[in-house]
């Protein structure tokens, strides 16, 4: 084992790495455009974030379902088009359309989509790609731009695409454009039919003196067709330019000599918000922040351009909302020969829709309403063929977006929000209440909230959570439902509709859905069905022809949807009972534990129907059961059928039924690996994953027991010999809870509860043990976001037989809270957000152990209009939120609400903690406040708060003002140290602070001066860790009751946040501003050095880390690691592990493979390609080379052994004449070496390792 001692050894460093994973990515959609990236029928909206996007599908009832997405850019997008490459490309055909969603097509190319899509990244590179359905997969062709440039210009901050799709246009901030001509749409057609893309057929490089606010191509004149015209709006010295460009399109591109015009532009209009080409006389409107001007032909001189005012700024706020975004919608032909029509947007939501003549005038302006979001970011139409409106898209930076409904004369109506909880000013982890016995590692017991804002002023608390959506579809209340124990459902096969069957202890119910919901749900009445309502249902199902089969306790009921068939039943003696059964719908038989006198029997019955008769056949002689069961599954084979039973002494029971007959095969005793008295009962079983490959047979047999304890089994035989071959492999249990685990399955999906946990169990047995990963599943419900079931008591997954949709996600029925719930299940994980509304843009969030309740810090803006000028008032607001809270949180106005304190007008809360200091055996609980203010003598409060929950109504908390202690300067951050103190950071000082009863008291030169406010502290006795907004991290001594400087990072970053780690090299991981994450340590610090040594690693990424907070998950890493999570601004989540030598070594190889794959890193430099992903190693590395990508590696987990088998061993990259690249042997090699360093010596090295990246790299909340 390595010691402290041996990692500092005189000539190197200690080898630690860091691992970070994006756990959510943010939520910012920066465009959302109308695209047809799959094929000409598919109506795709592409979402584009900050570094991916995704394909949603436009479907009916105006809805739009995910379909697929590509994250593997490897850096920011700067900018996005829609490029048309149809064989029909001009716009005005394009116009023929109309709202039909008809190919357009001359000589259509079956299957391939008639636009691409162009991006400019921010590692300099242009980027066509769209998404072959026929290989499953985006195919892109990406070209570098010129690196000459400064980073500060950001070539590809504009780009542009001319009306025909004849060319490109691409700028840098300053100074420099390019021009790309493109390829002839059945050329580049050709190409897409074999699965390839390399659009650019020319390109030249200008350069413009000035600052290029916007870049546009012109419409041409119908007489003029062959021109291409691209306009820019240069700055410069405080003065705008129009320059227009002009040449021949049948001009090759290098050899072509531009017209160019240049226009100068009133000083008014030198800065516009927009610039918006129009399809009449080559004109172009700019729009400013009170006026639009429509210049006609280009920059003709003669003529002046017409001026149109714009909506008023608003009185109530003194501001003028920018008009940012605009979008031009699908009108009909004859429509568009006169007019061309334009939506226009303001970023605070606000519509208006403009009608432009055939010259270009302005003939009508209409304000159409609120979209009741911030739209500073996306907006676009979706043509989808909705009759009588429009559907606008819209989203921004703040707040949610959404999609919605504009009809003629209306207001715009919501039909689906995009769930947005950016920008996060702060965020806590709240762990899960104490579990009686530990859980399994892919349950995490941690809970992630942020806290967000937005220019509406609608904040809120947001419950980050990742897995598998069920969004709520339809709601059935009906009473008795909250005794539910169980539920079946049945596709009836005649209407596409399904036959709900619940049960209780008593009694059971027949519902019949329609398929649409439109119709009205019915009870079926016992008569009708032929089935026994006023029992409790064991087991239940329904044959391929439609007969329903009932078990109860006492008989077999054969019910049946068709009017031609009789209803029977089966009856069993007055002294027998069934106390357990199964019911294999396909293969008509029902399996039953009959209890009597002469004890268990297990009998299997099939139904045979015979002309209109139903009726039940014995299947071999009932076989003797000598143990309790408590469970029955049955799976079909070729050879017939295995019976699985699940007993209450912990074991499991196979039988088979072959030749209409019952033989027990073995019983198999579980190893649930808990020393603990717990109960070993099996109270479910389910079947996945069967594979037949000739005579040798697998599945999956999961069971689920009473103790809440997963036990997956990986079951094989031979039909040959069923008793003497089967063989059952058990997997290592996993521990979800403490209450009954119910686990069913339906083909290869399998869902499981336990408690309050929902969770999708997906499986394979490619090897010789079964390998499971848990997903969560979160129920939602769009009318009300904050919305989660408590107890989930029963459920079933049904699918829809004659959908119109394809691929249909399986339908969930579940009862939860006394409702039945049919939920819509995606197919992908995903985030899963839950907010619960403020009244006010949130600032801070702090966690109360104590109270068991969120402590969030909000502003409300108020406006005193009868002063002149009106005056705005901000007040800070505390309140105390339930985490599982299922409504929005009303105001202070609300009088039900018990008394909340608020700060003075301009006062901001810059901290909320929660301090319980202790004397002798008396605990103190305060809620402590610090704020921050500008116009005050005193600049800074700490407020002491005693709150607590009340007895009349414990749901409620009551609170009232204990201390406030006032400092000169603004209070930025507190931290508790000790039992009775508080280090405060007020202005540029350190200061402790005690209450009257605390038995310390600190000398007055204790207080501390530090070169710049410390944002962040946190206390380790006897130090005192600081992240300080310019030197960084900072660590005071606080013995001998006074402050003295310990340590401090030799690198002077603007700090953010950090945690300290602690261990034998006393590791802290801080992060500071431009996305930076160092890995520090205190090792070697003197009294004479305090300087900290060099980063042991440091992560750059995307975005700045604004809060690290330490986790309770552990890794599943041979040595455990502490997870730390890291929130941004944006709403980007990371999570960060910190690696030992040999874990980091095992990664870092695996990371290299993947960076010269083309198909995992598909953009990486052709130079990085070629290095050795295996070389170097001996060499000292940098602290950024010690940081692992975990987002590059998720990527690998995906694909499997077989993918990482053929990175290992492909000869695509080594050539003998550059043995530098590393020969596949020498990397296989070392890569055997690693493994067995880590894992130790195993039989299927490459498959050992993949589980256990897949583990480490397990999102698990």
């Amino acid at each position: 084992m390595e010691t402290a001692d041996d990692l500092f050894s005189p000539d190197s460093r200690p080898k630690m790495g860091l691992l970070s994973r994006t756990l959510i990515p943010s939520p910012i959609v920066q465009w959302i455009l109308p695209a047809r990236l799959r094929s000409e029928h598919q109506n795709d909206v592409v979402f584009i974030g900050e570094r991916s996007l995704q394909i949603k599908e436009a479907v009916s009832g105006f809805h739009l379902e995910d379909a697929t997405s590509k994250s593997d850019f490897d850096s920011n997008i700067m900018a996005a088009k829609v490029i048309n490459v149809g064989t029909e490309l001009p716009w005005e055909a394009q116009m023929k359309l109309g709202a039909s969603t008809a190919p357009v097509n001359s000589e259509p190319q079956i299957g391939l989509p008639p636009q691409i899509l162009l991006l400019s990244l921010a590692s300099r590179e242009l980027v066509f790609l769209y998404y072959s359905t026929s290989s499953d997969q985006f195919i892109h062709h990406h070209r570098p731009l010129p690196s000459d440039v400064s980073t500060f210009e950001r070539f590809g901050r504009n780009i542009a695409v001319e009306p025909r799709s004849r060319a490109v246009a691409v700028s840098a901030s300053s100074d420099y454009f390019g021009v790309f001509t493109l390829k002839q749409p059945p050329v580049l057609q050709s190409q897409m039919a074999h699965h390839q893309l390399d659009p650019i057929s020319e390109e030249r490089f200008f350069r413009v003196d000035g600052d290029i606010i916007f870049m546009e191509f012109l419409y041409p004149r119908p007489e003029e067709d062959g021109k291409i015209l691209l306009l820019l709006l240069v700055a410069q010295d405080q003065i705008t330019h129009a320059i227009c460009y002009e040449w021949d399109a049948s001009e090759h591109l290098r050899q072509a000599s531009p017209i160019v015009t240049k226009r100068l532009l009133p000083f008014e209009e030198r800065l516009p918000t927009m610039l918006i080409p129009l399809t009449k006389t080559s004109s172009f409107m700019l729009v400013t922040t009170s006026t639009m001007a429509v210049y006609k032909n280009r920059l003709d001189p003669r003529r002046q351009p017409s001026r149109y005012p714009l909506g008023l700024p608003d009185r109530e706020s003194r501001k003028s909302p920018l008009w940012t975004r605009w979008a031009r919608p699908l009108r009909n032909w004859l429509y568009n020969q006169k007019h061309d029509d334009i939506y226009l947007c303001r970023e605070d939501g606000q519509i208006s829709y403009l009608g432009i003549g055939n010259e270009g005038e302005v003939e009508n302006q209409a304000h159409l309403g609120q979209l009741c979001c911030d739209v500073d970011a996306a907006f676009d139409i979706l043509h989808f063929g909705n009759e009588g409106g429009d559907l606008l898209l819209a989203a921004g930076n703040t707040g949610d977006g959404g999609l919605f409904v504009q009809k003629a004369r209306d207001h715009p109506r919501c039909v689906q929000k995009f769930m947005n909880w950016s920008p996060v000013t702060d965020s806590v982890i709240v762990r899960s209440p104490n579990q009686q016995l530990p859980l399994s590692a892919d349950v995490a017991s941690d809970r992630l909230f942020v806290c967000s804002t937005s220019s509406f002023a609608r904040g809120a608390i947001v419950e980050l959570r990742h897995g598998i959506e069920a969004q709520i579809g339809l709601v059935v209340s009906l009473e008795g439902l909250s005794g539910t124990r169980d539920i079946w459902t049945m596709p009836t096969g005649t209407n596409g509709g399904v036959i709900v069957l619940t049960s209780d202890p008593m009694s059971s119910v027949l519902l019949d859905l329609p398929a649409d919901f439109e119709e009205e749900i019915c009870a079926i009445d016992e008569a009708d069905s032929g089935l026994d309502c006023g029992s409790q249902t064991l087991a239940a199902g329904i044959t391929d022809i439609g007969i329903i089969i009932q078990v109860t306790e006492r008989a077999i009921h054969l019910g049946t949807t068709s009017e031609s068939m009789r209803c029977s039943r089966y009856e069993y003696g007055y002294d027998q009972s069934i106390t357990v059964a199964a019911v294999d719908g396909f293969a008509s038989l029902i399996v039953v534990a009959v209890r009597n006198q002469g004890g268990l029997h297990l009998h299997a019955k099939r139904l045979t129907p015979s002309g209109n008769q139903l009726s039940l056949t014995d299947v071999g002689e009932p076989v003797r059961m000598h143990f309790e069961p408590v469970c029955i599954s049955v799976i079909n084979f070729d050879f017939g059928s295995l019976i699985c039973v699940g007993a209450g002494n912990g074991k499991i029971f196979l039988y088979v039924i072959e030749n209409e007959s019952i033989t027990f095969v073995s019983e198999k005793t579980m190893d649930v690996a808990y020393n603990e008295d717990i109960s070993k009962a099996i109270d479910s079983l389910a079947i996945v994953n069967k594979v037949e490959n000739g005579p040798l047979k697998k599945f999956i047999l999961l069971c689920g027991l009473r103790s809440g304890i997963l036990v997956p089994f990986g079951v094989a035989l031979d039909s040959v010999n069923v008793v003497s071959s089967i063989v059952m492999t058990q997997v290592t249990p996993q521990r979800l809870g403490n209450t009954s685990l119910k686990v069913q399955s339906r083909g290869d999906l399998a869902l499981l509860t336990c408690g309050q946990g929902f969770w999708q169990i997906s499986c394979t047995y490619d090897s010789v043990m079964p390998d499971c990963t848990l997903q969560r599943i979160w129920i939602t419900d769009q009318n009300n976001s904050a919305y989660h079931p408590r107890n989930i008591h029963s459920f079933s997954v049904a699918s829809f037989a004659n959908s119109d949709v394809e691929d249909l996600s399986n339908t969930l029925f579940c009862i939860a809270d006394g409702q039945l719930m049919v939920c819509t299940l995606q197919r992908d994980e995903k985030t899963v957000p839950r907010r619960i509304g403020l009244p006010g843009s949130a600032t801070k969030l702090a966690y109360s152990q104590y109270l068991k309740s969120l402590v969030v810090a909000y502003s409300r803006t108020e406006f005193d209009t009868d002063a002149d000028p009106i005056k705005r008032f901000t007040r800070s607001h505390i309140e105390f939120v339930d985490p599982d809270s299922q409504q929005a949180i009303c105001g202070p106005e609300d009088g039900l609400r018990p008394w909340r304190p608020q700060g003075a007008a301009g006062e901001k809360i810059s901290c909320i903690l929660e301090w319980t200091p202790k004397k002798g055996d008396e605990e103190y609980h305060f809620i402590v406040i610090g704020t921050a203010r500008k116009n005050q003598q005193d600049r800074g409060r700490v407020i002491f708060l005693q709150a607590s929950r009340m007895s009349s109504d414990p749901t409620q908390i009551e609170c009232n003002v204990k201390y406030v202690h006032k400092f000169e300067g603004p209070v930025y951050s507190i931290a508790p140290y000790g039992n009775f103190t508080l280090m405060v950071s007020t202005g540029h000082e350190i200061v402790p602070l005690e209450p009257k009863f605390s038995q310390t008291r600190w000398l007055r030169a204790a207080r501390y001066p530090v070169p710049s406010p410390a944002v962040s502290m946190s206390s380790h006795e006897p130090y005192l860790y600081m992240s300080t907004s310019r030197e960084s991290l900072m660590i005071l001594n606080a013995s001998e009751e006074k402050l003295v400087l310990h340590a401090y990072d030799r690198q002077k970053h603007d700090g953010l946040s950090h945690v300290h780690i602690g261990g034998d090299i006393q590791l802290t991981l801080a992060s500071s501003r431009g996305g930076r994450v160092s890995l520090l340590t205190e090792k070697r610090i003197t009294d004479n050095d305090k300087m900290m040594p060099v980063a042991l690693c440091e992560a750059h990424l995307s975005t700045s880390v604004t809060r690290l907070s330490p986790g309770t998950w552990q890794s599943t890493m041979p040595t455990s690691s502490q997870v730390i999570y890291g929130t941004a601004m944006n709403g980007t989540v990371y999570r960060f592990l910190t690696l030992k030598e040999k874990e980091w070594r095992l990664l870092y190889l695996l990371q290299n493979l993947c960076i010269r794959d083309t198909f995992i890193c598909p953009f990486t430099p052709k130079r990085k390609r070629q290095r050795n992903p295996a070389g170097n190693e001996s060499l000292e590395f940098q602290p950024s080379q010690m940081h692992i990508n975990g987002d590059i590696l998720s990527r690998l987990s995906i694909r499997g052994p077989s993918y990482l088998m053929y990175m290992l061993v492909t000869e695509e990259f080594y050539s003998p004449s550059t043995p530098e690249t590393g020969s596949p042997q020498a990397i296989y090699e070392r890569f055997l070496e690693l493994s067995k360093d880590l894992l130790g010596e195993t039989s299927s090295p490459v498959e050992d390792v993949m589980k256990w990246l897949k583990r480490t790299l397990h999102v698990g909340f």
